[in-house]
């Protein structure tokens, strides 16, 4: 189905919107795989990304996909595609971006050049209204204004409030052998030359990139292994505990191996034992991590989570990378590596009394939480009881 809303406009600055509907993303693949190579989008709007996350993570949620095309009236051309999920929730429905919890970066993919006026945020979301298939709201969380120096769209809507999360880069210049050592500060350089020292009285230190489908399958095996031991002593749920995210992961990175995804893993090993891996995603300038995991015990010491994003860096700025984006989430490291804080927003709208009930209770639980997580035993604890009812 294929569904267009009447022109809306902004009598200031002339500015005319036409939004369409495409229930099925494959109908605007051709344009949108055009626009990620021409356009300023991240890896995270890739149309493999994007096709994985519908195939293989909607399903299991209750979600289905779908693109909304935003056309300039004037001049006659596509300037954005949005995509979008609606999904069947416990009791209600919602239109979200088409993420899944695996889109760290929440934006439309906009063609080549295009300044968008912030002004005209409201027409545009009017036009966007008009073509949401039914639902109780719409929640869209980690917008960045910025992305690679162009607007973000999505952040110029009416309502949008900034969040407590916020995401973390640092640019990367300069010779490859030098990089980690320009961009860390004092305390990550000792880090770093501590763990070199101690990884290497343990055995042969090697970078490992995954080039193939056997390396991708044992990184990956490790990976989850690790990421998994790891939340369980912090208590926390982990997401790869789900059999369906698991798959989502691999089929990304199985396709990085043909060009078909930005996904790529790496991992390092020391007298052939894999201690740390790394999985990001590459897009034309920039390298996103999306997960680190580490191997525990006796290697906790040897600090091997740090020493694999040193090579990672290495190997993006080799690849004439010129941005390391360590993604959201306040965790010390990123900031030791050089990373900067960059605010991110969400935009909540209720469709409907129901939607309005649901958005005031998740605001009073993101109230509360925000309150338990000052207390950090308590929270543990809280944390290690959802955790464990998750898993059940």
């Amino acid at each position: 189905m294929t569904r267009q809303a009447e022109a809306i406009s902004d009598r200031e600055r002339k500015v005319e919107f036409t939004a369409i509907r495409h229930d099925h993303i494959t109908t605007v693949e051709e344009k949108w795989q055009q626009l990620q190579t021409q356009g300023p989008a991240t890896a995270f709007q890739h149309f493999g990304w994007m096709k994985a996350i519908e195939a293989y993570l909607c399903p299991p949620a209750n979600a289905r996909g779908f693109v909304v095309e935003i056309t300039e009236i004037a001049a006659g051309r596509t300037l954005m595609f949005i995509p979008f999920a609606i999904i069947k929730k416990p009791g209600y429905s919602a239109v979200e971006y088409l993420s899944l919890g695996v889109c760290d970066v929440s934006m439309p993919i906009l063609i080549p050049g295009y300044d968008f006026p912030e002004h005209a945020g409201g027409v545009l979301w009017e036009a966007i209204m008009r073509v949401l298939p039914k639902a109780d709201l719409v929640y869209i969380d980690q917008i960045p204004r910025l992305m690679r120096g162009t607007t973000n769209p999505l952040a110029c809507a009416p309502g949008v409030r900034q969040i407590e999360m916020r995401s973390f880069a640092v640019a990367i210049e300069g010779a490859p052998a030098s990089v980690v050592e320009r961009i860390a500060n004092g305390q990550m350089r000792r880090i770093l030359k501590t763990s070199r020292r101690r990884l290497e009285e343990h055995g042969e230190v090697k970078f490992i990139i995954g080039a193939t489908k056997a390396e991708l399958d044992r990184l990956l095996a490790v990976m989850v292994a690790q990421r998994l031991e790891r939340f369980r002593q912090l208590g926390r749920f982990d997401p790869l505990s789900r059999s369906d995210v698991r798959e989502f992961y691999k089929a990304a990175a199985s396709a990085g191996l043909a060009g078909e995804s930005p996904a790529r893993v790496f991992g390092l090993s020391v007298g052939g034992e894999i201690v740390a891996t790394a999985y990001g995603l590459v897009t034309a300038d920039t390298f996103h991590l999306v997960i680190v995991s580490m191997a525990d015990g006796k290697w906790l010491s040897c600090s091997p989570g740090t020493a694999v994003l040193a090579h990672v860096i290495k190997w993006a700025r080799q690849q004439g990378l010129t941005t390391m984006d360590f993604s959201i989430g306040d965790l010390a490291y990123k900031e030791q590596f050089g990373g900067k804080p960059q605010p991110l927003y969400a935009l909540s709208v209720p469709l409907t009394g129901k939607g309005t009930f649901i958005l005031q209770l998740q605001r009073l639980k993101n109230k509360v939480a925000s309150r338990l997580r000052s207390r950090t035993r308590l929270w543990t604890v809280i944390n290690s009881i959802r955790s464990r009812a998750k898993g059940s």
